[in-house]
């Protein structure tokens, strides 16, 4: 006889509770295995199999109490009821971890819904099987085929949902359709079921009814609490979790601001890349710059934890993959939790590269400026990884943070090149300025010599008047010696005054560097007195109140000359109807000065009679090129270059002016302990430069008639002479004598002295070698035969010429 069965609503509800309610427990508890590592994951593993299975074992558990068959009662078999409980539990867990996250797969998904649903299918009917009662059970195989789709479909369901990033509301609709899904099951694995009562059984009536809601509501309030308990467990340890998470991050945040703060960018980036390795606990970090032009990831900084190789050196971009390259250069961060299966990384090159470099999660985040993929920041992990979505954005966060000591790091390149070009570029424009001051001191020297054209011509008319004069009287009175030897000493003299004319000429005029040495003031004002009485003419009368004692100044001699002569000028275009010139030196000590350093000065003033400047003019006077003077006649740049020279040495330039009073430019320069060198005399009366043994002296010069006196003058001294028009000629003598001197010409037409004078190093190397020349630069005879050749400036007399003998064969004798 069939015997039908009756269902307490009560107990189906609360069984429908269970499931849902176990579901919910059995997904946050799965939950915190993805959190989780090491003992810890094992033990989340166990307690998450044993919510899930255990709470589906008591929902059937309630639920079969709540099946009722009437006028029979119901025991069940303590063995199998056993074993259908930890039948659940066991492949619950088996499937948990078979698809945990560090191996999950669609295959794995799949086999372990089997699993875990052939657990469930198990559970129910060793359940059934349990039941002991005077019946037989008969299974329709269609309804048993529907509750085993169910069991593994919930439990496929049940897999993807604890192991995928879902939220609290997410949770409770998966709980829900699962624990209803589980629920119907049961009851469709009861609908398959067909009871039928043995035909010698007895009628058994009792309380079974009242015994089975007992047994059912203990079962299911002791499940209900275990299931609160792990809930709350999981959710202790979410908090606790989530706090140390936090500590971590910020104590990480504050690590790595140190660090960029502290560090230089290279070592910067390889402590944040362990930090990083260490705080996700992944197997790789590190950064990549992309070299846009040949399309390839420069790897020079990499954290691994040592399973795994580095990744350092140079690969092309194509290797990782078109897509995941393309979505970089988007912008967008990329997430693969494996690269063997995910669409993003289906490609055959992405995927052969994932395996060379062992590989199988990354996390990459990019730097993008100016619309151009520049660098990288990733984690690897050598196993599938699901990557937490704070994960993510916390590693976005510190790829912001580092992407600004990158950028700052490309800055500072870019700077120092620019620094290097700018040091470059300075040093050639300050070449260029000091060629281009020097070029105008010269064209200011030439100006002024311009200047003094008129006066010297007279003087030198003066000069060779008296001269000619003085050759015409001996020539007259040759019979008569006492009178011949006056008339010689007249043209002499004369000859002398045209020579020191000369000689301050071209030493005003010659082109010489900057150069800053120790001099007195004193002397080159004394040495430039002929010059300014000729460039000021007689109307201007000058004064002269230099101090007694001077003291040296570190001045360039060439500059101070030109910061007299100049002001000098300007004093006398000053004063056009004549008036007074005084020129005067002093030492002041000056502190706490504006533009000067303390210390000593000595002031070189330049005052003038003349109509002086008003305030706006003073005030203008030393800028470039403002002048007062008509057209032609200045530059504008006197005042402005005296006071640049000023400066140049250490000092300044100070102008007073009253209309129609007076002007005084006072420059002062900076003392110095450094001692001048005084020029050594050449000759003199009484000299004892005579005093020579006898030598063979080559004498190589263009000018016939120099040539011949000198060779006289020198023969009469008791030397042996040999002549030479040219440098061809000279070498030819050399063939057949050797000669202990040459006196050799700089400049001559064909071979130039210091060509003549290699020639004849090349034969004779320790021949002593004398230059005479008539020209105002000798840098050029030094830089030929260096800086301790021996010259002779042109005019001089037969004493300077047998003084320089001595001194080159003193050299050599030394």
């Amino acid at each position: 006889m069939i015997i039908n069965g009756m269902y307490d609503p009560v107990l189906v509800g609360l069984s429908l509770f269970i499931a849902v309610f176990a579901s919910f427990t059995g997904l946050s508890l799965a939950k915190r295995i993805t959190t989780s590592s090491g003992r810890a994951k094992t033990l989340w593993l166990i307690s998450a199999a044993l919510a899930l299975g255990g709470g589906i074992w008591s929902m059937h558990f309630v639920a079969m109490m709540a099946f009722r068959l009437s006028s029979m009662y119901v025991d069940y078999d303590p063995g199998l009821t056993v074993v259908s409980f930890l039948i659940p539990i066991v492949l619950t867990a088996t499937g948990l971890a078979l698809a945990a996250p560090s191996a999950q797969s669609k295959g794995r998904l799949l086999l372990a819904g089997l699993l875990m649903g052939a657990g469930v299918l198990a559970m129910h009917y060793l359940g059934m099987a349990a039941m002991q009662m005077p019946a037989t059970i008969y299974y329709d195989s269609a309804w048993v085929g529907y509750s085993a789709l169910i069991a593994i479909v919930a439990s496929t369901v049940a897999v993807w949902l604890a192991f995928g990033n879902h939220d609290l509301g997410h949770r409770i609709a998966a709980s829900a359709v699962m624990g209803v899904a589980i629920a119907g099951m049961h009851y469709t694995a009861m609908r398959a079921a067909t009871f039928v009562m043995d035909l010698n059984a007895d009628t058994l009536v009792g309380d079974a009814a009242i015994e089975q809601t007992s047994v059912a509501l203990i079962v299911a309030v002791f499940a209900i609490v275990l299931l609160v308990m792990a809930l709350g467990a999981a959710r202790l340890d979410h908090l606790f979790t989530t706090y140390e998470r936090r500590e971590a991050r910020i104590a990480l945040r504050l690590q790595v601001a140190d660090i960029l703060r502290e560090r230089g960018a290279d070592t910067a980036l390889h402590e944040i890349a362990a930090l990083m390795g260490s705080h996700f606990g992944v197997t790789r970090t590190g950064y990549g710059q992309l070299d846009p032009v040949e399309d390839f990831f420069d790897y020079d900084v990499c954290w691994t934890d040592g399973t795994v190789p580095p990744l350092v050196g140079r690969y092309p971009a194509a290797d990782f993959g078109e897509k995941i390259v393309a979505k970089l250069t988007a912008g967008e961060t990329i997430v693969v939790e494996d690269l063997l299966r995910e669409q993003i990384s289906d490609e055959a090159r992405t995927r052969e590269t994932a395996r060379e470099v062992d590989t199988r999660a990354i996390l990459v985040v990019p730097f993008v400026r100016d619309g151009r993929l520049r660098t990288i920041v990733y984690l690897n992990d050598r196993e599938p990884r699901q990557w937490d979505n704070e994960d993510v954005a916390f590693m976005e966060e510190l790829a912001e943070r580092t992407r600004l000591v990158i950028e700052r790091d490309a800055v500072e390149q870019q700077l120092r090149e620019l620094n290097a070009s700018l040091e470059r570029r300075v040093d050639e424009r300050t070449r260029e300025l000091q060629r281009a001051q020097e070029a105008l001191i010269q064209s200011q020297k030439m100006e002024a010599v311009g200047q003094l054209v008129a006066g010297m011509a007279h003087d030198f008319n003066n000069v060779l008047a008296s001269v000619i004069g003085a050759y015409n009287l001996i020539l007259r009175k040759t019979d008569d010696p006492d009178r011949v030897r006056k008339f010689a000493e007249a043209g002499a003299q004369a000859a002398e005054r045209g020579a020191k004319l000369t000689g301050q000429l071209m030493a005003f005029s010659r082109s010489n560097k900057i150069q800053l040495k120790p001099m007195l003031v004193c002397d080159v004002i004394e040495d430039m007195e002929d010059l300014l009485v000729r460039t000021l003419g007689p109307h201007i009368k000058i004064e002269r109140e230099l101090n007694p004692n001077p003291a040296p100044v570190l001045a360039d001699p060439t500059q101070v000359e030109m910061m007299i002569l100049n002001l000098a000028i300007n004093a006398r275009d000053a004063m056009p109807d004549g008036g007074v010139l005084t020129i005067s030196t002093r030492k002041q000590a000056i502190a706490r000065d504006p533009e000067l350093a303390d210390g000593d000065y000595i002031e070189l003033a330049v005052r003038d009679t003349g109509s002086g400047m008003d305030e706006d003019t003073l005030r203008r006077a030393t800028e470039p090129f403002f002048t007062t003077k008509p057209v032609g006649k200045g530059t504008g740049l006197g005042l402005a270059q005296i006071y640049g020279s000023a400066r140049q040495a250490g000092g300044t330039l100070r102008i007073e002016s009253e209309l129609n009073v007076g002007t005084t430019v006072r420059v002062l320069l900076p003392c110095t302990d450094k001692k001048p060198k005084r020029p050594i005399a050449t000759t003199g009366e009484g000299s004892n430069n005579l005093d020579l043994p006898a030598l063979h002296i080559l004498l190589v010069d263009d000018d016939d008639h120099l040539r011949s006196v000198l060779a006289e003058g020198l023969a009469d001294q008791g030397h042996k002479v040999t002549a030479a028009s040219e440098g061809k000629e000279a070498l030819s003598i050399l063939e057949a004598e050797t000669p202990q001197v040459a006196v050799l010409d700089f400049a001559m037409p064909g071979m130039n002295g210091a060509m003549l004078a290699r020639q004849i190093s090349a034969r004779l190397p320790s021949l002593p070698i004398i230059f005479v020349s008539g020209y105002a630069d000798t840098a050029a005879i030094k830089n030929a035969a260096g800086e301790n050749v021996v010259i002779l400036q042109k005019p001089f007399n037969l004493e300077q010429l047998i003084a320089a003998l001595k001194r080159v064969c003193s050299q050599i004798e030394g």
